[in-house]
């Protein structure tokens, strides 16, 4: 259906935000359009200019006050998902100790570096941090084995 007299109520970060908004004002019974950027008008050598062309949430007038309540609701929502997701991200955040072969001292490495080599920072050795995934084990049996 077509809006009688639009509002934009949101500019959205990317076309995808828009679509996600719209769809949340639709089903809260706020009809709603998003316009997408789909010109290329804005794009330079170096990459978007913003504030040019934006993807952004349109609503009748007169759904205007309503829509920026339901708004007001979902940016709140969504700052609730992003901190519980930090929270989530920072309580996984551990760390893998390793003993290294050479020199014997214990390390402490970030999880994020788990499966990796990395330098012992006592001696210098290389000690292997956690789990080695299938693809690096190929090739550590491969560098293992003299094939000339």
């Amino acid at each position: 259906m077509v809006l009688q007299d639009p509002v934009a109520v949101y500019d959205a970060a990317n076309n995808v935000e828009a679509q996600l908004v719209k769809m949340f004002l639709v089903e809260s019974g706020v009809e709603a359009f998003a316009v997408e950027d789909v010109s290329l008008v804005g794009y330079w050598m170096l990459g978007i200019l913003p504030e040019i062309h934006k993807p952004q949430v349109f609503v009748n007038k007169a759904d205007v006050e309503r829509a920026l309540r339901l708004l007001a609701e979902y940016e709140s929502q969504a700052a609730e998902r992003e901190r519980l997701s930090r929270e989530a991200d920072a309580a996984t955040a551990s760390h893998i100790k390793v003993a290294c072969e050479e020199c014997g001292a214990t390390t402490s490495f970030p999880s994020s570096q788990g499966g990796s080599v990395q330098m012992c920072p006592r001696c210098g050795g290389y000690v292997d941090v956690g789990e080695v995934d299938e693809a690096d084990a190929f090739w550590l049996e491969r560098e293992g084995t003299d094939e000339s």
